[in-house]
């Protein structure tokens, strides 16, 4: 019975992944998402024409705690100018494994997703750069939450 699930459980989320490049909701101004169980943080960093970005995902409960991805696409990062034209999108051109990623945290445990993005191509202004964790369960329960997005301005020099 159990693998009946799991199979099921597996044709699910692998048939979902509409809406990995819907636009992320502007919450506040904060850069830090904050729930009961989770925390998740982008900070950015610009050197020598490359824009750093680290994203940050703690999980903030007294016991482990799972999250499954549906591919080896683990996040989206976009950037748009100010009139919401896409620049750059982190998935273009890439392709990804179609496997299950299970991953485990302990309490308090932090894990860092870091990416560069090359900035020659990209004109000197202020952006809005939209992130997504792309998580399709947490602790085998799927993920419908706002939890693991984030939005940030940010200043391309």
């Amino acid at each position: 019975m159990k693998w009946a699930w799991f199979i099921a459980f597996l044709f699910i989320i692998t048939g979902c992944g509409t809406g990995v490049n819907a636009p992320v909701e502007l919450k506040g101004g904060d850069d830090s998402m904050e729930t009961t169980d989770w925390l998740f943080d982008v900070v950015t960093e610009q050197s020598n024409g490359e824009l750093i970005v680290t994203m940050a995902v703690t999980n903030n409960q007294e016991k482990d705690s799972s999250i499954d991805f549906s591919s080896g696409q683990k996040y989206e990062i976009v950037l748009l100018d100010q009139n919401g034209v896409i620049k750059y999108r982190y998935s273009e051109g890439k392709m990804f494994t179609m496997a299950l990623v299970h991953e485990t945290f302990a309490p308090s445990e932090t894990k860092k997703y870091q990416e560069t993005i090359q900035l020659e191509e990209l004109e000197p202004g202020t952006y809005m750069m939209e992130v997504k964790f792309i998580v399709a369960a947490i602790n085998g329960k799927a993920n419908d939450s706002d939890t693991f997005m984030k939005q940030v301005e940010i200043e391309i020099k």
